[in-house]
């Protein structure tokens, strides 16, 4: 293959004429374009990936005991980071945030941060959540 190319470079390249230039440039410029093209094709393009921030505020219930409440916040979690991921298809990772509130007092009561290959093999809120333990004294539980 070598040897061919090499033929056809010494017969292009012969002082022929003006036609054997213009192949030259011609072939010259195709195979610039050639290598343009796949080098197109092989890089990637640059995506931007980023973190979904999400911050939900969660009310106690009448009588409902600081067990209850985590309970609820996961489910809240789940959901918030189900949706993030559907809603933008370039979060490569969920951060949600459920803050507890009691009667003016508010504390985080479960964080989850995720990312999306995680949360396709395993959806589990308490996998990747965060609890707080001290946020029960802070909410007067």
């Amino acid at each position: 293959m070598i040897h061919n190319f090499s033929r056809i470079v010494r017969f292009l390249t012969s002082p022929m004429n003006f036609r054997s230039s213009l192949v030259l440039g011609l072939l010259t410029l195709g195979c610039g374009a050639s290598v343009w093209g796949i080098e197109a094709i092989v890089s990637p393009i640059a995506a931007q990936a980023y973190t979904a921030r999400l911050e939900v505020m969660l009310d106690r219930a009448p009588n409902e005991t600081y067990e209850g409440m985590v309970r609820r916040a996961e489910l809240v979690a789940r959901t918030a980071a189900q949706r993030g991921f559907d809603r933008d298809l370039l979060a490569n990772q969920v951060s949600v945030v459920v803050v507890g509130r009691n009667g003016g007092m508010a504390a985080p009561v479960v964080t989850l941060w995720v990312t999306r290959s995680q949360w396709q093999q395993r959806p589990e809120v308490r996998r990747w959540a965060t609890y707080y333990r001290n946020s029960a004294a802070l909410l007067g539980f």
